[in-house]
């Protein structure tokens, strides 16, 4: 069995993916206590870490012996909002976080201020810091990845629902709203295209990252959103066996059966929440990019 790592960006279908995980008795997905933080070691919950501390707390939760959460609690708390929650060793732990550099806030206060040159030493930085502590702690890693770009963009493009950037998911989920309470927003293609351009960059930066990986010994392997929704018996099966655990079909039921908290924000007919979609359809419609 091994420990696993989920990296991601958003809008890719990763937070009902690791609560459907936690749900698992041989997995454990490290996040805050009260069901908070599942992005533990993102800024916007543990804070202006510092490299060092966000190194350490890494070999701590990865450790094969074994994990001390007092003493990770004691370091993670410094910069956090909420200590982490005490999960089970009895089988793997994984977590899901941005591929981002960490910058603490005293030495990179001005980071979006740097020179492209800077900025770009730090990432390297952080990538090799990154694949070194991984190595070391013989880490599986697993990259989201959502091949459908054209609903990939419209996820981002709609954000809060009235197209600014946000998320619709967590008030779908409480009940705040409904499906049927979002409303129709009208394109701009232009800014649309943008976001699409975006959204294709990132892919071959993801697939040169998975070989950067490859080539340093490191087991990588894409997560495909599509996969997720087409066929979960398949999808949880298949990472159950990159993990190394023998996981039944009645485990996997059971677990998809308690639920991943967050549901499907947009319908695939996206006809039901874009005003102008044969506009959409007809520029971006072959917008896929396929992993396989």
């Amino acid at each position: 069995m091994q420990n696993f790592i989920i990296f991601f960006e958003g809008k890719e279908g990763t937070s009902p993916l690791v609560r459907l995980l936690n749900n698992f008795e041989q997995i454990s997905i490290i996040h805050q206590v009260n069901n908070k933080g599942w992005e533990p070691f993102d800024r916007h919950n543990c804070g202006h870490m510092s490299i060092r501390n966000f190194k350490r707390c890494l070999d701590i939760v990865f450790n094969k012996a074994s994990t001390d959460f007092d003493r990770l609690n004691r370091i993670y708390i410094k910069t956090a909002k909420r200590p982490l929650e005490k999960i089970s060793r009895e089988g793997v732990i994984g977590f899901k976080m941005r591929f981002t550099p960490h910058r603490h806030i005293k030495t990179f206060s001005r980071w979006h201020k740097l020179s492209k040159k800077v900025a770009k030493y730090y990432t390297k930085s952080f990538r090799r810091m990154m694949i070194n502590l991984l190595q070391r702690n013989n880490v599986i890693v697993f990259l989201a990845v959502r091949q459908d770009i054209l609903r990939w963009g419209l996820s981002k493009y709609h954000g809060d629902g009235t197209g600014k950037s946000g998320h619709l998911q967590g008030k779908l989920a409480s009940g705040e709203i409904t499906r049927d309470k979002i409303g129709k927003i009208h394109v701009d293609c232009k800014r649309l295209e943008k976001i699409i351009s975006k959204c294709q960059k990132s892919h071959s930066q993801k697939r040169r990252l998975m070989e950067n990986f490859k080539l340093s010994g490191i087991q990588a392997y894409p997560l495909c959103y599509e996969d997720f929704l087409a066929d979960k018996q398949k999808y949880f099966s298949q990472i159950a066996n990159f993990l190394k655990l023998r996981i039944s079909k009645e485990e996997i039921d059971d677990a998809l059966k308690k639920g991943g908290y967050f549901k499907k924000v947009h319908s695939d007919n996206i006809s039901n929440f874009v005003e102008n979609h044969e506009e959409v359809q007809e520029k971006f419609g072959d917008r896929f990019i396929s992993w396989y």
